[in-house]
Order: structure tokens, then sequence, then C-alpha cells
């Protein structure tokens, strides 16, 4: 799998946020993307996503243009959001959620990764299937988002800040399973981080935007040479 973007623009009512913003993505690959409050990170999930139209540039998957397309069919092509401040659904138990969603993604033949898998590839909602999401930890809501992130045939799953409200050894173990399983699964990720240490050890490629243009883009081992706070 190829997602592109090619001179992304786009914005809110007349004001323009992103200013031809482009990257590549590939198989099994973690982008971290980073900048300052208000740069365009979000923005730039969200018209990849298809929750805010283009202005100009194209979307691309596997050589297709998605940028046209209604949410519901990039997320049949496999896109999927995680929003910041945990995805779940708090009054529901972890089981239930997952069968929730495992209803809508894994309907459909050739379901990659079914509700078994999820609780194979994190143990811990295995052992709190009958908690509340709501009552658990914010490490343990982070992973079920995940999890019902994955349900389904997941290509790349966008994430946005998932370390917000979480300790540091929490945020060490969510990153380590999020590049565990995209590494194993083949499926990429662009994940929005301000903990930028964190981020870099498990990240393939590196972007930075500074008010709505693209300031740096390089491979992992490129970033590690320079300092990246001289671009924010």
């Amino acid at each position: 799998m190829t997602l592109e973007a090619r001179k992304l623009v786009a914005g809110y009512g007349d004001k323009s946020i992103l200013e031809e913003v482009s990257f590549t993505l590939e198989d099994g690959e973690i982008l971290a993307f980073f900048g300052h409050n208000g740069a365009g990170k979000s923005t730039t999930l969200k018209a990849v996503i298809g929750l805010i139209e283009t202005r100009g540039g194209e979307i691309l998957l596997d050589g297709e243009r998605i940028d046209q397309l209604p949410i519901g069919q990039r997320l049949e092509r496999g896109l999927r959001l995680l929003p910041e401040r945990r995805g779940v659904f708090p009054d529901l138990s972890v089981e239930e959620s997952i069968d929730v969603v495992a209803q809508r993604n894994c309907s459909r033949d050739g379901c990659k990764i079914t509700r078994s898998d999820v609780y194979d590839l994190l143990p811990v909602l295995r052992e709190r299937r009958k908690v509340i999401a709501g009552e658990m930890s914010g490490g343990q809501q982070q992973m079920l988002a995940f999890a019902l992130a994955l349900l389904g045939s997941p290509r790349c799953i966008l994430l946005e800040e998932p370390s917000v409200g979480l300790q540091p050894d929490l945020v060490e173990e969510l990153f380590a399973k999020i590049r565990e399983i995209c590494g194993r699964l083949s499926i990429s990720a662009i994940l929005i981080e301000h903990k930028i240490a964190s981020a870099m050890k498990i990240a393939n490629h590196v972007i930075i935007i500074n008010s709505g243009r693209l300031v740096f883009s390089g491979p992992k081992t490129e970033a590690e040479k320079i300092n990246l706070w001289n671009y924010f």
C-alpha cells in the first residue's frame, strides 16, 4: 500500500491552513508528524480521512485518488482515525465496544483483524473485557481505542496525540505496541505527537510543518542528525 499526499491544500471557511504539504507512506511504515500548536497537523489528518474538503493537491491510495471520496468509502479502503482524547465508548464494556465495531468492520469477507485477533494482539483487553471502558485507566482506554481502529482490514491508522494524559511508562508501552503491530501486520500509521523523543523511537520517517508549510521531510536517520527544534 502507498498513501500519498501531493501538495495538499486545506483549511476552514475562507482560511487555508495547509499550503502544499506532501508525503508518502508505505506498508508498515510510521510517519511521525511534528509541528507547533495550530501548525496544521490535525487539519492534515482530517483532510486525509475526509472530515474536511481539500482545496488543492491530491490524496492517493495505491495510485488511486481518494480526495473526492466520502468518509465511508475511505474507511472501506482501510483508512482509520484514532482521535485525540481516546476514541472509546465510555459506557460500554471492552467486550461490548469491540463487538459493536466488529459488527461493522468485520462483516465482509476477507476481514484481516477479527475480535479474537485484537485480544491476542492486546492481551490486557482480554483480561479487562467485562470492565466498562470509561472506568479503565487512561493507558488501557488508549489500548482499547487502538484495538477498535485495528478491527477489520485497516491499511493506515491516523493517530492524533495518543499520549495525551498518559504517564511516561504507559506512553512507552503504547508506542511499543503500535510499532510491533504495524510492523507485524504491515499497517502504516501517521503519528501526530508532541512527545518527540517517544515518537522518534518508533518512526520510520519524520515531517515537520510550520504555519501550514512543510519545513522538514526525511527518514528518521536524517532527522536524528539535526536539531528538530530549529524547525518549530
